[in-house]
């Protein structure tokens, strides 16, 4: 591979030919392995997605304890509602019945569907991470009687 070849000039600086006429990829030179060297790296190649002042700290990744609820929406087309636990960094919910559920983080909107409400889709997961929620409620609806809600949150 020859670097005459190479139409993009940022390309082109990422390798070098040597002595020999070979082609060989650039590297940092002694001491050049830096943290800011290394974002810079995984941000081109694609592989860093978050900014370093969003990424999980350990306190944030640390979750240890588990509280399941299982939310039984007995009337069809009535707000049932379930609290999420102070500090829960991390839930999910689904339903256990194969039926869609309606879910909103306001009340009023899901018994009759009114927006800002979303629908969780039968057979779906909804996941949430990087939380640190207080006092937040979770509302509930579905078209059909005797839907299950499954919700596992961690804190």
């Amino acid at each position: 591979m020859t670097l005459a070849k190479f139409t993009n000039q940022r390309e082109k600086d990422k390798f070098f030919e040597d002595a020999d006429g070979k082609t060989t990829v650039r590297t940092s030179p002694t001491g050049g392995a830096t943290s800011a060297n290394q974002t810079l790296i995984l941000t081109e190649l694609g592989q860093k997605t978050e900014p370093a002042d969003t990424q999980k700290t350990e306190e944030q990744s640390r979750v240890a304890t588990p509280t399941v609820y299982n939310v039984t929406l007995t009337a069809a087309n009535t707000q049932y509602t379930q609290a999420l636990p102070a500090n829960t960094k991390e839930f999910r919910f689904r339903c256990r019945t194969i039926y869609d559920v309606r879910y909103a983080w306001v009340t009023a909107k899901v018994a009759t569907p009114t927006a800002p409400y979303l629908t969780l889709p039968a057979g779906s997961d909804y996941y949430s991470d990087w939380n640190k929620l207080a006092n937040q409620t979770l509302y509930l609806a579905s078209s059909t009687a005797g839907v299950v809600v499954e919700l596992e949150c961690w804190v």
